[in-house]
This record gives structure tokens, sequence and C-alpha cells, in this order.
């Protein structure tokens, strides 16, 4: 195994052009979504898959491909298996797509390593269970009683918690939150909510205030992830877990930073956007030094799902994974599903490494980009 290399890479940006876009804030254009998908292969065959997701408004976005192909050309003869190695290379890059572009190259590379060592990732990277909770990450509706018909159907299907991509208004939240609370408060159901940085301090006290007082599991994304003062009075001064953003504060200098300083009750993170696995692994271990949750940020592709899902089950400071619910729109080009059971758990894809396997044709037929390098 000591020889092993990289001999051709693969890169595909694909996206559903019929699915319906999907808004998350009243003031945005509803969102387009596109797979970023990196295939390696090694001289011997062996096939490892990354991906990461990035959403624009307008159009399909090309920035992930096109910075992954500048980057890629040096995975030539590179040994995959040596997984921080390669991290370290991939950190000493230039170029604009940032983490993200590089992750989806971490990840394939720990899919070759779990299929070489013949066994689930989440296995090779500590194995601390097999299943999780998850909870139903909701679009943004037209209306409150819109969400009514939603959440029913959620419950039914076996999620026992769910968050909420509200209006990022915060009157039209008020009224959203308290006709949810109506409703379900003595349901048991764990309710989340992700204002996506939109709110004034004052406006995330008032809402940390009221979730806290009914119990509610998080507010996420309160204010912008940078405003570090806010954080710290939200943490400072409420019992409800305050989350952030997860976008913006990614490296493992400074998630230490935010957790020594007291700015959120937990971290953020998704193996797609900060670095891949071989960065999340860390990050779950700096939380754990802390005494924190890491809280997945997984809501996308099938790919993008599966990477995050095997380090969330690698550990036990972890309390839910995230799943945009209907499943379809996110399952594109895949032949694996990975969909939460009827009491609640979302379990790993069977097989070595990540252990999806995706229809190449269908993903070429989708893909509006696409590049080949040996």
């Amino acid at each position: 195994m000591e020889d092993c290399r990289i001999s051709r890479v693969e890169l595909y940006a694909l996206a559903d052009e019929n699915a319906p876009p999907i808004p998350w804030a009243d003031n945005q254009e509803p969102l387009l979504y596109t797979n970023n998908i990196v295939r390696l292969f090694t001289e011997d065959g062996t096939e490892g898959l990354g991906a990461t997701m990035s959403y624009t408004e307008n159009f399909f976005d090309r920035c992930i491909i096109e910075s992954l192909r500048t980057i890629v050309p040096g995975l030539i003869g590179k040994n995959p298996l040596m997984t921080q190695e390669l991290n370290n290379w991939l950190g000493a890059r230039c170029t604009w797509g940032g983490l993200p572009a590089k992750s989806p190259i971490d990840i394939a590379a720990w899919d070759i390593k779990g299929k070489k060592a013949g066994m689930p990732l989440y296995m090779l990277l500590g194995g601390a269970r097999n299943k999780i909770k998850s909870y139903a990450s909701t679009p943004m509706f037209d209306t409150v009683e819109e969400y009514f018909p939603y959440i029913d159907d959620c419950i039914e299907h076996g999620f026992t918690a769910i968050k909420l991509h509200c209006y990022c208004v915060y009157d039209k939240d008020v009224a959203l939150v308290e006709a949810v609370e109506a409703k379900y408060g003595t349901s048991g159901i764990r309710f989340m909510l992700d204002t996506a940085g939109f709110y004034t301090p004052e406006q995330a006290m008032k809402m940390a205030k009221w979730m806290e007082r009914h119990n509610w599991e998080w507010l996420e994304a309160p204010v912008s992830d940078y405003d570090f003062k806010t954080y710290q009075r939200l943490v400072a001064n409420t019992d409800l877990e305050i989350s952030s953003h997860g976008n913006c504060l990614l490296t493992l200098q400074e998630v230490t930073h935010a957790l020594s300083t007291g700015m959120w009750s937990d971290v953020r993170q998704d193996a797609t956007v900060c670095g891949g696995i071989t960065q999340l692994n860390k990050c779950f271990a700096i939380a754990a030094g802390h005494s924190k949750n890491l809280e997945i940020q997984s809501m996308g592709y099938t790919l993008t799902q599966a990477a995050n899902l095997h380090v969330a089950l690698a550990h036990d400071n972890c309390n839910f994974f995230e799943q945009f619910y209907p499943y379809e729109a996110f399952e594109l080009a895949s032949k694996t599903q990975i969909r939460t059971d009827k009491e609640g758990y979302v379990h790993a894809p069977e097989g070595n490494g990540l252990g999806v396997e995706m229809d190449w044709d269908a993903v070429k037929e989708a893909s509006f980009a696409s590049y080949v390098f040996e």
C-alpha cells in the first residue's frame, strides 16, 4: 500500500435544472444547488469519491469546479493513503475557491483509505456508534400555515427533531415560532431555528430568550459569525444552545479561539467546506477538549451527507444529523440513499469507505462542466 498512487482525476459539476429552487430567507432569491464531485482513481483501479455543494442565486455555480481544476493536476502520482500529508499539501495550494474547493479531494482520499482498509469510514475513524438521531431541515414556506403539513409529514416519517428555516425577518419569525409552539409544544418533537445571520443583536437576544423559555433545542446563526461580542453575550446570558452559521470560521485556529472565548455553545462544522474529513475529525477533538458538542452541518447531496455522517458516527459528542426533507432533490445521480428510519435514526451506507455508489451515466448527463486529468 505504500506504493498506492493517484493516476486519474475526474471532476463534475452537476445540477438538476428542473428542480424547484429552494429559498432560505425572505430577502434571498431562491437558491440553485450544484454538486461538485471529485473522482480519484489509483493505479490499481481503486476509486475514491468526494463532493461539496455550492449554492448560488440566478445561475448554477462554476467557481468550485474551476478552482478544483487549478489544484488537481498536482494530485497525479500522490499517495491518497497519506491523508495528513495530502491535507498539508492541499493547505498550501493557491485557489480562490478556498477550503470548499479543497475539501472534496481530502474526502475522496479518505474514501480510498477506507476501501483499502476494508472498513466503513466511521469505524476507521473511531467507531463510536452505528446510528445517530437526525433532524429534518425545512425549506422556507410562503406562509406559516404551510409549515404544518410539512411538520406532520416529518413526524409521520419518523423524525423526532425539526429545524425551521424561517423568513429571517424578526416579526414574521416570531409569528412562526409561536404558531409552531402552540401546535406542537407538547408533542415531544425537538425544534431548532436557523435565522441565517440576519438578526440585529437585540432581536437575537429576544428570540434566544423566547426559545429558552419554551425549551427549544438551539438557535443557529442568529447574527453574523463575525459578530463575536453578540455571540458572547448570547452564550453568557441564556442557557439556550447558540450555534454559529458554520460557513465562515472554519479553520482549527478559529474554532479553538471561538470556544476558548465563549463565543459558541457548540461547534457548527461541515467536512465539505472546512477542509475535509482530516480537518473535521480534528474539530471534533477540539470540541471534546472544551466539553462541547460538534453539531454537523450536513444538508446536501448524498456524497456530502455521507462524508459528514461517517465522521459524526466516529465520535460521541454530536447529538443530531441534519437531513433535507423531502430527500429526492438531493439524491441526484446517486444509487445510494441515506434516509432517516421510522425510529428517527440515520445509519451509514453499507460498504467500505463512504459506501456511496453513483450512477455515472446520470452524473455525466446532469453535468454542465467536467474535466479529466491523468
